[in-house]
């Protein structure tokens, strides 16, 4: 079996809806996410153990441009875009940042590359940003399978553990990517073997989690994350994209 990435097709395409469809939900919550940032820890168990703010500040990681570069040809521009513009300047240190930046670590060793370093390096810390962001509006949300409103509580550590695997998918696009240019890169081969062997890992895991989770937002954020057997099954089957909003 080729442990080439896949060119474009139908996958690819989800793929694609999947990324506008995190846009969308972001975009159309803005307000709803700036008012969460002015109002007191509520009483979902997750921000007694944080502040909502903290969950979405800006990543600080500098993107040189041939880094952008392979990152817009993984089609993730808007993955750097969303937290530049709308992170916030809070001074704490956004506690989901360590998992994301574990998986730039765990998938970088023997890596060479300075750019794919950098991007790869870049799309994860972003990820923390985007967990946080979906989380800080989950309460507003409804559950994943009986879209009822969402009144169960979430811990840090199952937000982290969700913050690997939207990494982890991140990661590996812009793995892929690289390799579509460069194959003969072994280093980045072997990086894109093991992302895609965490996966596989991951994906036995997955369903408990994502049941943690529980809310729409965030079960598709992570879901359609990483390839596994469930990662396309409301595209294929022609329900779920979309229908809430």
């Amino acid at each position: 079996m080729s442990l080439s990435p896949p060119g474009p097709n139908l996958y690819a395409s989800w793929e694609a809806l999947a990324d506008g469809l995190q846009v969308q939900r972001l975009a159309l919550h803005l307000p709803q996410l700036r008012e969460q940032l002015l109002r007191p820890p509520s009483s979902i168990a997750l921000f007694t153990q944080t502040r909502p703010s903290v969950l979405i500040v800006r990543p600080v990681t500098l993107v040189e441009p041939a880094a952008e570069a392979v990152i817009d040809q993984a089609g993730l521009a808007h993955w750097l875009r969303m937290p530049a513009e709308y992170g916030t300047a809070d001074a704490g240190t956004n506690p989901l940042s360590a998992s994301a930046d574990q998986v730039a670590v765990t998938l970088l060793d023997g890596v060479t590359h300075p750019v794919v370093r950098a991007a790869v390096a870049a799309v994860c810390s972003a990820s923390a940003w985007w967990a946080g962001a979906f989380a800080v509006i989950r309460h507003l949300g409804v559950h994943h399978t009986s879209l009822q409103p969402v009144d169960t509580a979430i811990t840090l550590e199952t937000l982290q553990r969700a913050t690997s695997v939207v990494a982890f998918g991140t990661a590996q696009r812009i793995l892929a990517a690289q390799l579509r240019t460069t194959p003969a890169d072994e280093a980045v081969r072997m990086a894109y073997c093991h992302a895609l062997t965490e996966s596989i890992v991951i994906e036995g895991r997955l369903p408990d989690l994502l049941e943690q989770l529980g809310e729409l937002r965030l079960v598709d954020l992570v879901s359609t994350s990483i390839p596994w057997r469930g990662r396309f099954t409301k595209y294929a089957g022609g329900t779920g994209a979309g229908q809430v909003e």
